[in-house]
């Protein structure tokens, strides 16, 4: 596996990780008033799942050129498969 693959799957964990932060991110951000901290939970919530399901899709992805690698690495040894059945 090349140093691209680990690079998207551990950027996949640090958004999935660091996602729920959010909330309290924007809540303080929109400062101490109490409609203000309401729609901070509102943004801070929409910006958690969009982290998790980017951080999800961006771990997929690493796996996925995983897979895609192994097989074209794999795939000049094909042709002595029959052997490995005998």
């Amino acid at each position: 596996m090349g140093p691209s693959v680990y690079a998207g799957m551990a950027n996949g964990l640090k958004q999935i990780v660091l996602a729920p932060f959010e909330i309290p991110k924007a809540m303080l951000q929109g400062g101490l008033n109490p409609i203000s901290m309401v729609g901070g939970v509102m943004t801070g919530t929409a910006r958690t799942v969009t982290n998790i399901i980017g951080g999800v899709g961006e771990m997929a992805q690493g796996t996925a050129a995983t897979a895609s690698q192994a097989a074209k690495e794999a795939a000049p040894y094909a042709k002595y498969a029959p052997f490995f059945f005998l």
